[in-house]
Parts: structure tokens; sequence; C-alpha cells
């Protein structure tokens, strides 16, 4: 149960910079008093921006702080828990939100709402909709239980039962049974693969088995001629060899004969230049009569001598000359006559390198034959390894979706069961006879007698003494208040039997100051006065009628513009 012990805020709505604290378990009753707009209900509007981060009026969270001030919205709550004691404190401009436990600042996780979610779910245990239900009667935001739709009230209900559990057990249950529901139609599309690629495979293994035969045979064959093809080769390079050593002679006898044609080229040249000087000398002769040099006269008889030496010499010079040129032509002439023996050498030769040039290609592709031949012979062994794969993938996607298929059979169990027909229906039919007999309860302490029931759908079904039918929109403003009121006291008395929401403070906002009577405001006074662990504030404008009434009066007034506590 939660026990609220205080609240306190400033610059929130009307209140400004001087904080109000409105103690909370101090008073049975108090009635809080105060003219229209002086802040009557901001202390219940703060107590809800507290525990909810929202106001209990649809007012947009800027519009929470001071308009005058503008900024510093705080609002402070204390409260027990069991043996734990908290402390709240969250803020407008700037933003601000805290939770203390025992003193100890709880951390907060990187997203507020995963806070807010841990205080509703896991500290006061009710969201907004159950405290406007079980906290809070009469503000401009609150709708009637019996305004609610049937889904709604089933939520709260399910909250106050706290056995919205189920409901979050049921949506996780949906989740992982779709999230089965696929891994088991991939299995089963993976189980079809893998049979019919076993089926491809086996049908493949024969047809695989014929081809390599035939490759085999082909690259056998192939093999053979490759062999033979070399032998050839190897036989016809023998023989050009020994064909061409033939020529080894001629091939010396052209080769010494160009080298004597060389030779006697070069010497016809060196007799042929010294020739040319001899000419030279002897037309000096014939054409000086004194030496150039040291100017002596140069004799007939000497020039005669001269000449007639120079001219033998010449003669001499000419006749090795020819005998040079007749040398030249004798040893072309030979090399000319070895020509065709040459050709025919070199033509060998050029069949010899092409011989030789073909036989590395011819052994490499025996070697290739070779490799491809061992290479076909392996591919039957790999094609069982990869058919006893396929095998071992199927047995392990049976095993899976065996399991996979247990876990469904109980998801849908576990989903029928979570239905709101399953174990939430059993529990509401357990506690809807308590419900109903704390309605009736409540409804004839307020001195109206109709027998009020709920269904499993939480549908009313409303009889009147005499057994007539009536419908909650067929009474009075004044009746659907004592209605009201009973189902709110009612929800109170089951959270605290259940200890889910059950809270201490309970707040009336202008409940008597509407559609209650006289007599149905003196019967509801004595229901409250008698309830037990509970702190009533009621909010009315019955000054005179009420004052008396209550343990404790809280009166707030308007004081230059801001709100403030009268002392």
């Amino acid at each position: 149960m939660i026990i609220f012990d205080r609240v306190k805020y400033q610059n929130f709505l009307a209140t400004g910079n001087v904080p109000i604290e409105v103690p909370l378990n101090r008073h049975a009753s108090t009635l809080i008093v105060g003219r229209n707009g002086a802040g009557k209900s901001t202390m219940t509007e703060a107590v809800c921006f507290a525990l909810f981060g929202r106001a209990l009026r649809s007012i947009n969270k800027p519009l929470l702080v001071n308009t005058t001030n503008k900024r510093d919205a705080v609002v402070e709550l204390w409260f027990n828990v069991g043996e734990h004691a908290y402390y709240i404190r969250r803020g407008i401009k700037p933003n601000v939100f805290e939770i203390h436990q025992d003193g100890v600042l709880l951390p907060q996780p990187a997203s507020l709402n995963d806070y807010q979610r841990m205080l509703e779910d896991h500290i006061i245990g009710m969201n907004h909709k159950s405290f406007l239900q079980i906290v809070v009667l009469g503000s401009a935001s609150y709708v009637p239980f019996m305004r609610l739709s049937p889904t709604v009230r089933r939520e709260i209900v399910e909250d106050l039962l706290d056995i919205e559990i189920f409901s979050a057990m049921a949506s996780l249950t949906k989740d992982e049974l779709a999230t089965v529901k696929t891994k088991i139609d991939s299995l089963m599309q993976q189980r079809t693969l893998f049979d019919e690629q076993k089926r491809m495979s086996e049908n493949f293994t024969a047809q695989a088995q014929e081809d390599i035969d035939e490759r085999l045979a082909n690259i056998d064959a192939t093999i053979q001629k490759t062999q033979a093809t070399l032998v050839e080769l190897q036989d016809r390079a023998e023989a050009l060899r020994e064909s061409i050593a033939v020529f080894d002679v001629v091939k010396d006898a052209v080769d010494k004969a160009s080298v004597k044609a060389r030779e006697f080229r070069q010497t016809r040249k060196e007799i042929e230049t010294r020739a040319k000087k001899l000419t030279k000398e002897r037309n000096f002769y014939e054409s000086h009569d004194e030496c150039p040099t040291c100017a002596q006269p140069i004799t007939e008889t000497f020039k005669d001598s001269k000449y007639a030496r120079l001219t033998r010499k010449e003669t001499d010079t000419q006749t090795a000359v020819d005998q040079c040129r007749g040398l030249v032509e004798k040893y072309d002439l030979l090399v000319q006559g070895y020509d065709n023996d040459l050709q025919e050498a070199n033509t060998l030769s050029q069949e010899l390198h092409t011989v030789t040039v073909q036989t590395p290609m011819h052994t490499r592709r025996l070697s290739e034959l070779q490799a491809e031949h061992a290479a076909v012979q392996t591919p039957t062994a790999t094609k069982t390894i990869d058919i006893g794969e396929i095998v071992a993938r199927i047995a392990e996607v049976t095993v899976e979706h065996e399991s996979v298929s247990r876990r469904r059979a109980i998801l849908d169990t576990a989903n029928t069961l979570l239905k709101d027909s399953g174990i939430k229906s059993r529990i509401i039919k357990h506690y809807l006879p308590i419900i109903n007999k704390q309605i009736n309860f409540y409804l004839t302490s307020m001195d109206f007698p109709i027998h009020f029931t709920l269904d499993t759908e939480f549908n009313e079904h409303i009889q009147s003494s005499h057994r007539e039918e009536f419908a909650y929109d067929s009474f009075s403003e004044g009746e659907k208040k004592r209605i009201d009121l009973a189902l709110l006291l009612t929800w109170r008395a089951v959270a605290r039997m259940k200890n889910s929401a059950a809270c201490n403070i309970l707040v009336l906002d202008e409940v008597f100051d509407s559609s209650l009577d006289a007599s149905g405001t003196e019967e509801f006074l004595k229901i409250i006065q008698s309830l037990e662990k509970a702190n009533v504030f009621v909010i009315s404008h019955k000054t005179d009628q009420l004052i008396d009434k209550f343990h404790h009066v809280l009166h707030f007034i308007k004081d230059r513009g801001f709100t403030m506590l009268r002392k």
C-alpha cells in the first residue's frame, strides 16, 4: 500500500515562488475551501504531476509553469511503500525528474520513459488511469467508470487485481508465437530445399559418373595421341640433327673460303693503295725539274732512273692486284658453289627449331592431361561428401523443427490460457462476486436500494427492488453520482485487498457541490469517515454545511495573482 506523506510545490500553475506544502497523512479528513480559481485543486494536480509527469486535466506540460514567473516549476512528493521511503522531485524549466529510495537517488536509465515505467510498474503499481479511478473523483478530467469503454474498464480492473502481468505475458507470448511460426515456416522451407538438393545430388551422381568415364576415355585417347606425337617429334629431331651434321664439312669449307676471300680483298685494297702512291710519285718526276724542298735541280738522268724504277714497281703492283682479284673471284665462286647446300642445311635447321619448340608444348600438354586425368577421378568422392553434408543438415533441421514445434505447442497452450477468456477470466470471475457485493454495500449505505452487478465483460446490469431493468444513463445525476462513488470506493477496497494500487489518499473534487442532496451527502460522509487507513480530501464550496464535519481545513486564497495557503 502506498502511504503518501506530503506534497510540496512552487511555480506550479497559479502557485508562485513561495512554496506550498500540504500534509497528506496527518488527518483522516480534510476540507479544502476557497474561491473559484484560488487553487484548491492544485494540490491534486501536483501529486498527479509528481507521479506521472502530467496533470489530471488535459493541460500541456509547458502550461503547468506559473505564467508570471515562467520557470522553476518544482513538485516534491514524499511517500512510503512497504519498508521503503520514497521522494520524487519533478520540475519544468529546467526539466527535473528524480526518484530517491531511502535517501539514495535511483540511477536513471538512458530513457526517461524507462524511468517512468520503473516508477509505475515497480514502485507505485498504478498508472494514470488507475490513479483517476481510485484516488480522484469529480475533477474536470475524471471520466466515471461507467462511461469508459469495456476495454478500458477491463484494463483498470486488471490493474487493480494485479493481473495485468497476464496481458503483458499474452503480448510477449503472441510476439514469440509469431516468431516461432516464422521459424517453423523457415525450417520447413529449408527441409524442402535440402530434400530437393539431396534428390538432385543423388540423380546427378550417376550422370556425373558417366560423364567422368567419358571424359577419362577422351583424356586417355588424347594422352596416347600426345605421347605418339612426342615420339614422332623426338625421332624427327634426331633425323634432322643427323642430316644437318652432313653439311658441317660444307659449312667449314664455306667458312674457310669466305675468310680467304676477305683476306685477298683486303690485300688487294692495300696493293691498290701502294699503286696509287707509285703513280703519284712517277707523275711528280714527270712534272718537276727541281726539288720543292731544297730547290736543287733534278737531272734527267736521275728522273730517268726514278721513272724506270717506279714504272717497274707499278707493273709488279698491278700484277699483284690482278692476282688478288683472281683469287677473290676464285673463293667467291667457291662460296657460291656451296649456296644450295647451305640453303638446304638452313631449311633443315629451321625445321629442327620448329620441332624443338613443339616438343615442350606437347610435353606440357601431356602433363596437363595427366593432371586433368587425376582431377577427373575425384568428383565422385566429392559428390558423396556433399550428399553426406546435406543429409547431416536435414537431420539438424529436423531436430530443430521438432524442438521449435514443441515450443509452439507450449506457446499455443499459453496463448489460450492468457487470453481474456483464460486465466484472467477465471480470476475476474472469482473476484466479481466480491466486487458486486462491495458495490451494492456502498449503494445501500448511501440509501440507494438497487441491485448493481458487473459481468465478466464489465457491462453493468442494474435492477430495482422490483426487478425492473435499468441502464446507468436512466438515472438522475445524483443517482449516477452515488453509483460513481460506490464504484470508486469499491475499487479502493479491491486495491487494498490485493495490495496492488492501494493508497491512503482519496480526493473528492466538488462532489458534494453538484449532484448529491443533503441525504446523500450525509450518508456519504458516514462512509468516508468509516474508511480505514484513508486520508480523505474534499474540495467544496459548501463551507457552512461541511466545515464542522472534517478534522482539518485547508483554505486557499489568491494574493496578487498567486495561490497562497492561509495559515
